[in-house]
């Protein structure tokens, strides 16, 4: 039996998504943003199109939309420092810390 559309190689753990896959160039189509529809490889988007990644990607989203419309800018040109630093005091999880080995 063979798994269908399986890849077979692993992640290796958690990966970031950069802010710039969810937002096309500014000559290409300003303000727009793209969670669900992220610039990735078809191998990425296997594990990017989960239910918990599309609602981390919808809520990082719609904090740089009120920041553009907020700002007067476009969502291209929203401060990825202030992204950042919005999202974190939301509570969202931006880096994966790996949990330090037990000593027992």
């Amino acid at each position: 039996m063979q798994n269908e559309g399986d890849i077979g190689v692993s992640t290796q753990g958690p990966y970031q998504i950069s802010y710039g896959a969810l937002v096309p160039k500014k000559r290409q189509a300003p303000n727009l943003l793209v969670p669900v529809c992220a610039s990735s490889s078809h191998v990425a988007y296997g594990s990017i199109r989960m239910e918990l990644v599309f609602m981390i990607l919808g809520q990082s989203a719609a904090t740089a939309a009120v920041m553009a419309i907020d700002g007067k800018l476009a969502v291209q040109d929203v401060p990825y420092e202030r992204l950042r630093a919005r999202l974190a005091a939301a509570g969202q999880v931006l880096e994966y810390q790996a949990a330090a080995p037990s000593s027992h």
